[in-house]
């Protein structure tokens, strides 16, 4: 899949990317809210790339649309039935700075544009305040909070607590 955003693209992240997804993956101020353990290595990031090829979830490469190879992040989503779950991760270098912020509120929008999409949702631990902000960016409401919801590996191994926001139709 290849969509463009505002100015950028996203699109299918290829195998042989690995080490650009590890730019961010190898990143433990990019990983430290992600649900997975930052990688050590970049055969850990080509892994991962193949798992979610096969994967409901989708990772979609965000890179300007000026420049298509540079991934700058990556922007993750599963559709089920009419909800979309949203995830954004951004490299942390001056280059990627605020793309979150520029891309998050446009893809929202884009993914509310089908019709059977009625609600996008994101969970953010609850102290990630960079990554709440952003998400509010989007347009997204904070609805609540949820106790013990997810596992975050590089913060801690119990279940961590979330802030969950929406968008709806």
């Amino acid at each position: 899949m290849t969509a463009q955003i505002g100015r950028f693209i996203i699109r299918d992240l290829a195998p042989w990317e690995g080490k650009a997804l590890f730019r961010l993956t190898g990143d433990p101020v990019v990983t430290r809210y992600m649900g997975l353990r930052t990688h050590q290595t970049v055969d850990e990031a080509t892994t991962l790339i193949e798992v979610y090829r096969n994967s409901p979830t989708k990772w979609q490469a965000i890179c300007p649309a000026d420049n298509p190879p540079d991934v700058l992040g990556v922007v993750g989503f599963e559709v089920r039935g009419h909800q979309v779950t949203m995830s954004i991760m951004v490299r942390s270098d001056k280059a990627a700075r605020g793309v979150g912020r520029e891309f998050g509120a446009p893809f929202a929008q884009w993914i509310m544009t089908h019709a059977t999409v009625w609600r996008l949702w994101s969970y953010v631990h609850v102290d990630n305040i960079a990554g709440q902000r952003v998400t509010e960016r989007t347009g997204a409401i904070k609805e609540g909070r949820l106790r013990r919801f997810e596992y975050f590996p590089n913060v801690s191994d119990e279940p961590q607590d979330v802030y969950v926001y929406s968008i709806v139709r």
